[in-house]
């Protein structure tokens, strides 16, 4: 057997990592492992913005030891660091004081479709039992075309039925696609939490996301044309 020469090994590279790209999210730190703990500072292409209902307490944050617990996880400890998640707080608006603000949350990223073809979101979601809002949604969007999972009817189990937590991953799995999106469309991953508020009842109120990925499946007609690319390389010359 002949060996590859080395612009013919580069062009295979080059080959394999293009059709590798279907499996590389997008999405800047989808584990929010950039984040800290404790604050709205997410150190990535992530933007979380929150009120504050009664003027200290936010009603979002990022927070260590949610990402990998059994669902929202709470009362779930990890070394620092480690299992970032976002932490929607409904019980922070309207906890029974006269006047006090609903808990309003949005977690936004967007970026740039790199090729023809179907784009898939997959990410993780708790939600307490008691967690009470008007509106609890992802929702993955271009200017033509939009997918959104409602957080508040979707089947989650309550957070406080799960173990410690597990740095094996948990939450509730859930999926967007998007069809038809072309190169250079502008994808946006939304998060929000509307109009939160205090259940007034005992128990969890929090809500959780974690572990953003979003992949492109590009049309068939590029992975033809990559395979045959492929194949006229390696093919031996005469």
């Amino acid at each position: 057997m002949k060996m590859l020469t080395l612009a013919r090994f580069s062009a295979i590279t080059c080959i394999l990592a293009a059709s590798g790209q279907a499996h590389a999210s997008l999405l800047a730190d989808g584990g929010f492992d950039l984040a800290t703990s404790g604050t709205q500072t997410s150190g990535s292409a992530w933007n979380l913005t929150a009120n504050a209902p009664d003027g200290s307490d936010e009603s979002a944050q990022f927070q260590t030891g949610f990402a990998n617990a059994n669902n929202t996880g709470v009362g779930g400890t990890q070394a620092p660091g480690v299992g970032n998640g976002i932490w929607f707080r409904s019980f922070e608006g309207n906890q029974g004081n006269s006047g006090e603000a609903l808990a309003q949350a949005v977690l936004t990223q967007s970026v740039f479709a790199t090729a023809d073809g179907d784009y898939v979101l997959d990410f993780v979601a708790g939600r307490e039992v008691n967690f009470t809002a008007r509106v609890f949604e992802v929702t993955l969007s271009t200017l033509s075309q939009s997918g959104t999972v409602d957080l508040l009817t979707a089947i989650i189990p309550d957070g406080n039925l799960g173990g410690a937590a597990s740095l094996n991953g948990g939450g509730t799995p859930f999926s967007i696609t998007l069809t038809g999106v072309t190169t250079g469309e502008l994808l946006t991953v939304t998060a929000v939490m509307l109009d939160g508020a205090d259940s007034q009842v005992p128990g969890g109120q929090s809500g959780f996301l974690d572990d953003f990925e979003l992949n492109v499946v590009p049309e068939p007609g590029s992975l033809t044309l990559l395979t045959l690319g492929g194949l006229a390389i390696l093919r031996p010359r005469r």
